[in-house]
């Protein structure tokens, strides 16, 4: 940067633009950030509501770090809390196969997950409220928060440090030759030194305007929220994806095709409620059509969701980028533009890591960001 106290416009309101807001006016940037809908409209408000470890040996790195904020922003009187330990993920399935492969995958990825195999009348001591007849791999992880609230945090932290929140629809980006120098919101324009967009599935559409450059897509994701004040303690998961996630190893990381609806049991209690999913879907639903199948399928593993009060249905966009990683950097080509957006279903448990990095390259501070989550991986935009 060339001024002491240099110029940023962040454009998205999620986890990951709130975080980069707060990082950089704590450093003394001058900040706005600017938001089409509103703060956590996105999949930052609307996930199921757990930070958990991503299965990526890349991405493990940026979820430990990401604990570490998110207990600073615990301590920090914003409102945000995440317990002090996990509360257990439990990867069940009726296939015993499944659940093996998952627990060798995994311990062999991540040797310092303990894991261990339960069923029958281990299982029921472990976890009473899931279904008879299921295999489980307990890993010690997944940290039960209320979704939106650690979006909300750091955008409190970032106005503390001085930042300016501001809605406004029709953000482009303002040019002088190749170099980035400003948004233009509503017809006026917001100076800038550096612009960073952590706008989710919608960065390609405002870093490339023909629409050529497309790294990142949104997948669709429908929660069902219900009272099971009697549910599981532990946050539970379907065993087959997360065999495939961990068996993808440090060189595949899971990658969804763009065309194909997934659909899987996830559940993550938060005192009397539950959050019960999941889908991946390609094109935006109609997210009460998902909640009797979701549900459904869901009291095949835990039988009280079947008759569990419904409080509310939501749905969002998950930013999912072609090799199921983020893009974290400066984008080629174009001076004064950064980029952090792309996290998939991982953007609340890796999101303020990735920020913070995003926050050192745009002061210009050293910065170590491993070259499997380059911004210029998948070429410039135009």
């Amino acid at each position: 940067m060339t001024t002491s106290r240099p110029d940023v416009v962040v454009v998205g309101g999620g986890i990951v633009g709130t975080a980069a807001a707060a990082f950089l006016a704590a450093a003394g940037a001058r900040v706005t950030l600017v938001e089409r809908e509103g703060l956590a409209s996105g999949a930052s408000g609307a996930n199921s509501g757990v930070v958990q470890h991503p299965l990526d040996p890349v991405l493990a790195a940026l979820y430990r770090e990401t604990l570490d904020l998110y207990r600073d922003l615990s301590a920090a009187d914003a409102g945000f809390r995440m317990g002090a330990e996990p509360a257990g993920m439990l990867y069940a399935s009726r296939d015993e196969a499944a659940v093996l492969r998952t627990c060798e995958s995994l311990g062999r990825l991540f040797p310092y997950l303990a894991t261990e195999v339960a069923t029958g009348a281990d299982l029921e001591r472990l976890e009473p409220a899931l279904a008879p007849g299921l295999w489980a791999c307990r890993v010690g992880i997944g940290f039960p928060v209320v979704p939106a609230a650690s979006t909300y945090a750091y955008a409190t932290l970032a106005e503390r440090a001085g930042a300016t929140i501001r809605q406004g629809r029709g953000a482009a980006l303002a040019t002088r030759g190749d170099r980035v120098v400003g948004v233009e919101v509503d017809g006026r324009l917001l100076q800038a030194d550096a612009v960073l967009v952590a706008a989710g599935p919608w960065t390609p559409e405002l870093l490339d305007a023909t629409g050529d450059w497309v790294p990142i897509r949104a997948r669709w994701g429908v929660v069902v929220e219900v009272d099971l004040p009697a549910g599981p303690r532990h946050v539970l998961e379907e065993a087959e994806i997360d065999e495939a996630i961990a068996a993808a190893g440090a060189d595949a990381p899971l990658a969804f095709d763009p065309d194909e609806a997934l659909v899987d049991v996830s559940l993550v209690p938060l005192g009397d409620l539950a959050s019960v999913g999941s889908t991946f879907l390609a094109r935006e639903p109609e997210p009460d059509a998902w909640v009797e199948p979701l549900l459904l399928r869901a009291s095949a593993f835990v039988p009280g969701v079947a008759d569990a009060p419904i409080r509310g249905v939501r749905s969002c966009a998950r930013p999912q980028s072609l090799d199921g990683r983020p893009l974290i950097g400066p984008v080629p080509s174009r001076p004064g533009l950064f980029v952090c957006a792309g996290h998939g279903s991982w953007g609340i448990s890796t999101g303020p890591a990735s920020a913070r990095l995003a926050a050192d390259l745009v002061l210009g501070r050293p910065a170590a960001v491993p070259a499997a989550l380059d911004a210029g991986r998948f070429g410039a935009p135009t």
